[in-house]
């Protein structure tokens, strides 16, 4: 069932899978573990709406306004929010795999142990926001904007990080096994303990980043050379 238009008992109930629910007013609802899989949200007002627990895999929320939501625990697999405005929603233990956030507002956003996999980020805006023990790998992160961001112990293998802003960033016990750095600016970002194996940091600004602890094993530096070994700052002293 697609492209149908729900009325008000309808939404209330929370049985909207392939909805048509395009720019309604729905600041405030309650849709815990509503069945919203395949429905279209496109540019609807979804200010501190709470989506706990709600299944929105393969959903349309392009260009909506969920600031403040909450979509703790929620299925958002597969889900479009393409320049959607997310500022400091709740993405907690969220299902995110190959979910298209490209450009979306996601400052202050949480999204601690939240699964990501595949995501494409590309362009987002995440200052500030906390990705404690999510998993990211293979995901699309170019050009995103991820300062003072606080990832520690993320999973970010196989990640695309090209021309990313993480300055400021803590990644300290992060997996970043074969990310790709490449001319990413990460001053004072913290590396500490992280496993750094194979990733690529050709052109990047590491002024002032810290690597204490980290694993270092055919890591490509900023001038191409090849580091597999202790290291504090770069270049080092």
């Amino acid at each position: 069932m697609t492209n149908w238009r729900p009325d008000n008992a309808q939404i209330a109930a929370g049985r909207l899978n392939g909805a048509d629910m395009r720019g309604l007013a729905l600041k405030g609802r309650d849709f815990r573990q509503a069945d919203l899989s395949e429905a279209d949200l496109s540019g609807a007002d979804l200010r501190e709406v709470n989506f706990w627990g709600a299944d929105l895999s393969g959903a349309i929320l392009n260009e909506a306004n969920a600031r403040l939501a909450t979509f703790q625990g929620a299925n958002l697999t597969g889900a479009q929010l393409t320049e959607s405005n997310l500022w400091g929603a709740n993405f907690k233990v969220a299902r995110l795999n190959g979910a298209v956030l490209v450009r979306a507002n996601m400052s202050q956003t949480e999204l601690p142990g939240a699964q990501c996999d595949g995501a494409n980020f590309s362009e987002a805006n995440l200052w500030f926001a906390i990705l404690r023990l999510a998993s990211l790998k293979d995901a699309n992160m170019g050009k995103v904007e991820l300062a003072s961001a606080k990832m520690e112990q993320a999973v970010l293998d196989g990640a695309n990080l090209r021309e990313a802003d993480l300055s400021g960033a803590n990644l300290r016990g992060a997996s970043l096994i074969g990310v790709d750095f490449t001319a990413a600016n990460l001053r004072d970002t913290r590396f500490r303990e992280a496993n750094l194996t194979r990733a690529d940091f050709r052109e990047a600004n590491l002024e002032e980043a810290t690597f204490d602890d980290a694993l270092l094993d055919t890591t490509v530096m900023p001038d191409g050379t090849i580091e597999a070994g202790p290291l504090h700052f770069w270049p080092p002293d």
